[in-house]
C-alpha cells in the first residue's frame, strides 16, 4: 500500500474508533444504572478491557517489557491509563444526563482544541505542526457545533 492508502485506512479506522467510543459511552452509561455509579461501571469496563488486552497479547506472543525499559521512560507515560479512567467514568456519568451527541461533540471539541496545541508545541515528543488561522476557524466551528447540538 502507498502512503496515501495507509493514511486513508487510518482515517477510516479512526472514524470506526469514534463510533465505538460513542457506543462505549452509551453502554457504560447503561451499566451505571445497574451497578449504582459511574466509578463501578468504569471499573468493570476497564477490567473487561484488561482481560481482552491480556488475551490479545498472549495470542500474539507479546512479552511484557522489562522493568529497566519501563524505568527509563518519562514519568508522563503513565498518564494514559489515568486519563482513560477519567474519560470512561465521565462518559458513564454524563451521557445519561446530557445525551450521546452533546457529550461526544464536547469531547471532540476539547480533543481537537488540545490536539492543535499539542501539535503546535510538539508536546510529548510529537512532530511540530503549527497552528494556522484555518485550524483555529475549525475550532470555532466545533464550538458552534457543540452549542447547536446541545441547544437543539
Amino acid at each position: 500500500m502507498g502512503q496515501l492508502s495507509i493514511a486513508n485506512l487510518i482515517i477510516l479506522l479512526a472514524i470506526l474508533a469514534g463510533a465505538l467510543i460513542s457506543a462505549q459511552g452509551v453502554v457504560n452509561g447503561r451499566l451505571t444504572t445497574y451497578l449504582g455509579g459511574p466509578l463501578q461501571a468504569a471499573l468493570i469496563s476497564f477490567t473487561v478491557g484488561w482481560v481482552a488486552l491480556l488475551a490479545m497479547n498472549i495470542a500474539f506472543g507479546n512479552k511484557l517489557p522489562s522493568p529497566d525499559i519501563l524505568g527509563s521512560a518519562p514519568w508522563w507515560i503513565w498518564l494514559g491509563g489515568l486519563v482513560g479512567a477519567v474519560a470512561v467514568t465521565l462518559a458513564a456519568f454524563a451521557i445519561p444526563r446530557i445525551g450521546v451527541a452533546a457529550y461526544i461533540s464536547a469531547l471532540i471539541a476539547g480533543q481537537l482544541a488540545a490536539a492543535l496545541f499539542y501539535d503546535h508545541f510538539g508536546a510529548f515528543g510529537q512532530t511540530v505542526r503549527e497552528i494556522t488561522p484555518l485550524r483555529l476557524v475549525g475550532i470555532l466551528l466545533m464550538g458552534a457545533g457543540v452549542y447547536l447540538i446541545r441547544r437543539f
